[in-house]
C-alpha cells in the first residue's frame, strides 16, 4: 500500500472508531439513567429492561475500541516513515494504544457480561451490581492516567515528526492536563451518581479529550495528500 494509502486508512479507522463509541453514547443517553446502585434490586429490574439497548450500547464500544487499533498503528506507521529517528516515541504511543484498547475492552466485556447474567433466570443483584461498579471503576483512573500519557505522547509526536498540525499537539497536551486530573477522582467514593467520585460523571466527562484529539487526528489524515500535516 502506498504511503498516501495508509495516511487515509489510519484516518478511516479512527473515523470509524469514534463514530462507533458516539453512537455507543447516544443509545446510551436514549436508555435513559441507570438507578442508584445502592438498591440492587432495582437496579437489577433497570438492566433486564434495557437489555438490548445496553448490549448495543457495549457492542459499539467493542467495535469502536477494535477499530482504534487500526488507527493507532497506522499512527506509528506514519510517524517512522516521516522521523524514523523518533521510533522510540511512535511505539510509545502505540504501545500506550493498546493499552487502552485492552482496559476497554476488559471493561466493556465485564459489562455485557452482566447485562447477559442480568437476562437469565438465576441472575443475583448484588453480582450484577459489583460488576457493574468494577466495570465503572476500570473507567475511571486505571483508563485516564494511561489515556493522559497517550494523549501527551501523541501530541508530541505529532509535533516533533510534523505529521500532524501545531494545534493537535496544543490539543494533546492540554487533553493530557485534563485528564489526569480527572484521574485524582480516585481519592473519591465508588458512587456513579456524583460527578467527582472513582467512578463518577467527571471519568465520563474525562473521555471528552480522547475523542477530540482521535477525531481531530483522523480528519487531518483523511484530507492529506502526504505524509506531512499543515501547520
Amino acid at each position: 500500500m502506498s504511503r498516501s494509502g495508509v495516511v487515509r486508512w489510519t484516518g478511516a479507522f479512527g473515523l470509524a472508531a469514534i463514530v462507533a463509541q458516539l453512537s455507543g453514547a447516544i443509545v446510551s443517553s436514549a436508555a435513559g439513567s441507570a438507578p442508584a446502585v445502592d438498591d440492587p434490586a432495582k437496579f437489577l429490574t433497570f438492566v433486564k429492561n434495557s437489555q438490548f439497548a445496553l448490549t448495543t450500547v457495549l457492542m459499539l464500544f467493542l467495535i469502536g475500541f477494535s477499530l482504534f487499533i487500526g488507527f493507532t498503528s497506522g499512527l506509528r506507521g506514519i510517524a517512522i516513515a516521516a522521523a524514523p529517528e523518533r521510533e522510540w516515541l511512535a511505539t510509545t504511543v502505540f504501545g500506550t494504544g493498546v493499552v487502552l484498547t485492552v482496559l476497554g475492552l476488559v471493561g466493556n466485556g465485564l459489562a455485557l457480561a452482566a447485562v447477559g447474567i442480568a437476562a437469565t433466570s438465576h441472575a443475583d443483584a448484588s453480582q450484577i451490581r459489583f460488576l457493574f461498579e468494577i466495570e465503572r471503576v476500570l473507567g475511571g483512573a486505571p483508563w485516564l492516567v494511561p489515556s493522559a500519557f497517550y494523549l501527551g505522547a501523541a501530541g508530541s509526536l505529532g509535533a516533533v515528526t510534523k505529521i500532524l498540525p501545531r494545534w493537535l499537539a496544543l490539543t494533546g497536551w492540554v487533553g493530557a492536563a485534563l485528564v489526569m486530573i480527572a484521574a485524582f477522582s480516585a481519592y473519591g467514593a465508588s458512587d456513579p451518581l456524583m460527578f467527582w467520585s472513582a467512578n463518577g460523571t467527571v471519568t465520563l466527562v474525562a473521555f471528552l479529550p480522547f475523542w477530540v484529539w482521535t477525531l481531530g487526528a483522523s480528519v487531518v489524515f483523511v484530507r492529506q495528500k502526504s505524509g506531512v500535516a499543515g501547520r
